[in-house]
This record gives C-alpha cells, sequence and structure tokens, in this order.
C-alpha cells in the first residue's frame, strides 16, 4: 500500500483528472483579465526559482516553465499569434495547478508534493512540443524584428526632445515677467532720473532766483 501511494502519477493521469478540467475553466478567466494573469505568472515564477534554486525541480521542468511564461506573455500581448487559444488556456491551467497547494498530491508533503506538478509540466511540454518548437523558431526570429525598434524608439525620442524646448518655452516668458529682479531696474532708472531732474532744477531755479542766499542757505545748513 505504501509502495502505491508513492508511486506518483504520469502527466496524462494529472491532466486528465477533475482538478485540472477544472482549471483549464478556470484559465479562461486568468485570460481575460490581464492583471490577474500578471499575478499568476509572477507567483508561478517565484515558486519556480525557489523549487529549482533548492534543487528539487528538474532542469527540464524549469525549462519548460520559462518557455511557457514566454509563451503567456507573448500571445496574451498579441505578439505572437501562432499560437491556439486552447493552447495558452492550457499553459495558464498548468501554471495554476503548479501554484496550487492542492492537488493530486497536495505540495505540503515533502518531495512528493512537486511530482504531479513536474508531470503535468513534462505533458504539457511532450503533448503540445509542435506548438513549443514553433514560438522557440518565432523567438529566434524576433531579434532581427526588434533591432528596429531602438532606432525608431530614439527617433521619436529625439524629435520630442527637440520639440521640448519649444513647449517650455512660453512658460518661461510668464517666470521672467513675474520675477522682481527682471523688473526691479525699469523703475530704479525712472526714479532716478527724475530724482536728477528735480534736484538740478531745484537747484537752478534757487541760485538763478537768489544768487546771493544759496552762500548763506548753505552755511546756515552746516551742522
Amino acid at each position: 500500500m505504501a509502495q502505491n501511494q508513492q508511486t506518483p502519477p504520469s502527466g496524462n493521469d494529472v491532466a486528465g483528472s477533475a482538478i485540472f478540467k477544472k482549471f483549464i475553466g478556470v484559465a479562461e478567466g486568468y485570460i481575460r483579465q490581464p492583471t490577474r494573469l500578471k499575478s499568476l505568472l509572477t507567483d508561478a515564477y517565484k515558486k519556480a526559482s525557489e523549487k529549482n534554486d533548492v534543487g528539487t525541480l528538474a532542469h527540464e521542468a524549469w525549462e519548460t516553465l520559462q518557455t511557457m511564461f514566454r509563451l503567456i506573455k507573448a500571445s496574451i500581448s498579441g505578439e505572437y499569434t501562432g499560437v491556439p487559444t486552447s493552447t495558452v488556456a492550457a499553459a495558464v491551467a498548468v501554471l495554476i495547478y503548479f501554484i496550487s497547494p492542492i492537488d493530486l498530491i497536495p505540495d505540503f508533503i515533502p518531495v512528493l508534493g512537486l511530482l504531479d506538478d513536474v508531470a503535468l509540466v513534462a505533458w504539457f511540454s511532450t503533448t503540445l512540443k509542435h506548438e513549443m518548437d514553433r514560438f522557440h523558431e518565432w523567438e529566434l526570429t524576433r531579434p532581427a524584428e526588434i533591432s528596429a525598434e531602438p532606432a525608431s524608439a530614439s527617433a521619436t525620442s529625439s524629435s520630442a526632445s527637440g520639440l521640448t524646448p519649444k513647449a517650455d518655452a512660453p512658460m518661461a516668458q510668464p517666470s521672467h515677467s513675474n520675477d522682481p529682479a527682471a523688473t526691479t531696474p525699469q523703475p530704479a532708472e525712472e526714479s532716478a532720473k527724475h530724482a536728477g531732474t528735480d534736484s538740478v532744477a531745484a537747484n537752478t531755479t534757487d541760485s538763478s532766483r537768489e544768487p546771493g542766499t544759496t552762500a548763506t542757505d548753505t552755511g546756515g545748513n552746516v551742522r
């Protein structure tokens, strides 16, 4: 009995289980909600990384999961259209099963808890090998297509930066007009001119009217 309990289920057993079929239905809801799907990918990647770091996740399973992450992201974003929706839903369902603590073999059981997860991942990579291979081929063509994007992005950035001064220029004028330092010189110069003119006019008037009293008044004002 103990030996039979420790025999891990095959990938076909897990894929045909009622719980996985339920997860396929749940996966369709994730696909329609990008925020939930992003959270699922994050959680699945975190768990896979932890298991890979401690050596409990086989290298093949780790590589398959990495491909599944990229496949789902590219498909949902619309970058990759070479995979049917049913395949994307199956991939999402595999990730849901992978992070679910309660499945055919609960994850809290040491060592054995991960066997059904790995078996399901292996089933996905084997059953949908053709789809996985096509996605890998598409990925190999991406660098040539993406290489043009930085140039266009750079051009867009340059043009945007060229327009920035024009957009900011009108804003600079009000700041100068409101700057006290910019408006102060004009009244100062005018007041100086008026002050100088008034003093000259006053001296000229006094001297022309009473030439003799200027010295007397000046002397009288000496302290």
